[in-house]
């Protein structure tokens, strides 16, 4: 065996060591800690990037005035190390290191600080801490509580899920935009225990040049082109041991479809951009998942990858067949506007029965944003007019008028109708209705008790009297 060949044979040996028996702890949650709110421990993700300050568009929102507006940035690199990056902030942020309370390193400038499990942040204060964590809570930090679902469609969902998750086989999630695969992708992971993270891959967003295509999945080695200062391990390699979740799979460039199966084979040329031809590392192994919004078949997908893909498939329930789901929905949604945005706020039981009976075309996705954006927008409003904001309700009203103005900007299609119209695309029967419904479809029709009757199906005298029910 040649010097040269020996040479690269320790160097992948010592790099299998370092990425497993001798790598540090991986950082997967991280505490909030603020001063006049309990704890909130939430999962970190490497493809989501957290902004933290007073601004009410931050991730997680800190009321303490010592904390900018902007305070700082928080990431995983393409080295996969979790960074921080103050903001410029008035007061600055400090770390702590792990086990070193005493101990307080002002960061400043723009580069970049990596973290360590165990560290703590402090936002100008020590009031406003966050704390890098290596457990991360059982479930999402902002998923509904699978046992507040009451729907069939949902505890059929939660069925499989529990089932893949106990498996390896790789997943396809199939479901219309906003029906949460991407959740349910990353649930599947949690339950799993699989030791690697979770990396998402948008197919949609993947470069088209090759030599990108190569760098972002595959990696590349230091060197390999102009600014290459370091080795980065591609999204493949990022997922060793963990999940990748090849979101919008329908959309995976022919190039990454090669990459994806000489990968999943365990043969090819899938070395990172400007490696040793001679230098191909080993297979990365992680658990697959797909999701797709149109059926395979239909796709440019290879076959062949199609087949690999396949696995055990999982068809995502739309939103109309989990209407029971919708009001701990909207209470979820909720809570995360209160522990993130300092927002506390409620619906009204006709504005919560008004959204039972609408029609979602845009599935949770739209739900949350139509809670979110009136939620806010509300509170705007009042601190604007110089009102008390601690506790704000959210009538049928303003959700109409939020609806309504959003469709007028989005415009009618041939599978959409009116708001109005669509909180009576499920029909029900009379004796079904409850009196909060009819009272939410009344005052969607501006109090016109003849236009709700016939929205619902129901006699004028039939509303009536549910109107004067208890």
């Amino acid at each position: 065996m040649t010097e040269a060949r020996m040479s690269r044979d320790v160097t992948r040996e010592l790099r299998v060591l370092t990425a497993g028996d001798l790598a540090p702890p991986m950082i997967r949650a991280m505490r909030i800690e603020r001063r006049g709110h309990p704890p909130l421990v939430l999962p970190l993700y490497p493809d989501v990037e957290y902004v933290f300050g007073r601004s009410g568009d931050s991730s997680v929102v800190f009321s303490d005035d010592a904390v900018s507006r902007q305070h700082g940035r928080l990431w995983c690199d393409a080295q996969l190390r979790w960074v921080y990056r103050d903001l410029s902030s008035s007061n600055g942020s400090f770390r702590t290191p792990k086990g070193r309370p005493d101990v307080m390193l002002e960061l400043r400038g723009s580069t970049p600080v990596e973290l360590s499990v165990g560290d703590a942040l402090l936002l100008g204060t020590e009031r406003s801490r966050i704390v890098l964590l290596e457990t991360a809570p059982v479930r999402e930090g902002r998923a509904v509580q699978q046992s507040a679902l009451h729907s069939e469609a949902a505890r059929a969902l939660e069925a499989r899920v529990q089932i893949v998750a106990h498996h390896q086989l790789p997943v396809v999630l199939f479901g219309a935009s906003g029906t949460g695969k991407t959740f349910t992708a990353r649930r599947i992971h949690e339950l799993s225990g699989r030791t690697g993270p979770f990396i998402l891959v948008n197919c949609g967003r993947l470069p088209r040049d090759v030599a990108a295509l190569q760098s972002e999945l595959l990696g590349h080695v230091k060197g390999a082109y102009t600014g290459a200062t370091g080795e980065r391990p591609g999204k493949f390699f990022a997922a060793a041991n963990g999940t990748l979740f090849l979101d919008e799979v329908e959309s995976l460039p022919r190039e990454a479809q090669d990459f994806l199966i000489d990968v999943l084979e365990g043969t090819g040329a899938f070395a990172p951009l400007g490696a040793a031809a001679d230098d191909r590392p080993e297979a990365p192994r992680f658990r697959l998942i797909s999701a797709s919004k149109t059926p395979l078949r239909q796709t440019t997908l290879r076959p062949d990858l199609v087949e690999r893909l396949l696995g055990d498939p999982l068809t995502m329930p739309s939103l109309d067949q989990r209407r029971e789901d919708i009001a701990p929905l909207v209470a979820q949604f909720l809570a995360n506007l209160r522990t993130e945005r300092n927002i506390d706020a409620e619906v009204t039981p006709e504005g919560l029965a008004m959204l039972q009976t609408r029609s979602w075309p845009g599935q949770i996705r739209e739900l949350q944003r139509v809670i979110e954006v009136t939620t806010q927008r509300l509170a705007a409003e009042r601190r604007a007019r110089g009102l008390d904001t601690e506790r704000l309700t959210i009538g049928v009203e303003a959700l109409v008028q939020h609806l309504e103005e959003q469709e007028k900007v989005l415009g009618a299609s041939n599978t959409e109708v009116a708001p109005t119209a669509q909180f009576a695309a499920i029909r029900k029967r009379p004796a079904d209705l409850t009196r909060d419904e009819v009272v939410a479809m009344v005052a969607a029709h501006g109090g016109n008790k003849t236009h709700a009757a016939e929205a619902l199906g129901i006699a004028l005298n039939t509303l009536k009297k549910k109107l004067k029910q208890e």
